[in-house]
């Protein structure tokens, strides 16, 4: 029974951790045909960079999508027809959550750290 109750609360600690952020300055943008759009996303949803990086989001869907800040004053809205990049350069220190501009169940975070990243 005390293994039981150890997994269950490793299990629980795991889930509220939430995804890791990856250190690259590539994002992959994707949709699946015949998949809800709630399926649809980008890959990795949350990277970290150092300030002064651009960071090349991909579209490799077979629609058209946007990388859109969730700040009100639209630090960043680029958009990438299908097979085509978009580049922001992310130059200020924070965390700069986005979401698609046609599909906003697709969201994503860039993590800038202020020089190297720890």
């Amino acid at each position: 029974m005390r293994f039981a109750a150890a997994f269950f609360v490793l299990l629980l600690v795991a889930a509220s951790c939430g995804p890791r952020a990856v250190r690259t300055d590539r994002v992959r943008i994707f949709d699946q045909a015949g998949r809800p759009e709630k399926d649809w996303g980008y890959d990795p949803p949350l990277i970290e960079v150092a300030s002064g990086t651009t960071v090349t989001f991909t579209n490799t869907g077979a629609v058209f999508h946007t990388v859109t800040s969730d700040d009100p004053t639209r630090a960043f809205d680029a958009g990438a027809d299908p097979g085509k990049a978009a580049t922001v350069r992310f130059d200020r220190a924070g965390t700069w959550p986005y979401h698609c501009g046609v599909h906003p169940d697709m969201k994503g975070v860039v993590r800038v750290c202020d020089g190297a990243c720890p």
